[in-house]
């Protein structure tokens, strides 16, 4: 079985966040445990829950519960690219944490989603 499936796109605003909540439900039918994960999320904050809109969105539709800090290690609170985030706020890619994040939830579930930031030759 796949153990982890990575959904990416041309650009912003295509539809991965809803590719990959479909892949979620679909796959949480099938009697897998899922879970989910976007390495990095922008824009503006929720007031509840998950800061992305994007993670509340995967994880219900995978039902899955699991902390913040594991799904979305790097959130930028302004609207941009990692890229262009990073230059904005003078702040470096954590990578390492974004790592070690993925191989504690693929300990956590059978399968892991996880959902890029942008398009697909955004810099990382």
């Amino acid at each position: 079985m796949l153990k982890s499936l990575f959904i990416t796109g041309t650009d912003t605003d295509v539809g991965k966040t809803y590719i990959t909540a479909g892949l979620g439900v679909v796959i949480r039918k099938m009697g897998i445990d899922v879970g989910v994960m976007k390495p990095f999320a922008a824009g503006t904050a929720q007031k509840k829950g998950y800061k992305s809109e994007d993670i509340k969105i995967i994880s219900k539709a995978a039902q899955a519960c699991d902390p913040e800090t594991l799904v979305n290690p790097q959130f930028f609170p302004i609207p941009a690219s990692p890229y262009t985030a990073w230059k904005n706020l003078k702040i470096k890619p954590k990578i390492s944490t974004i790592l070690s994040s993925f191989r504690k939830l693929t300990k956590l579930h059978e399968m892991i989603l996880v959902e890029g930031m942008g398009g697909i030759m955004t810099p990382i």
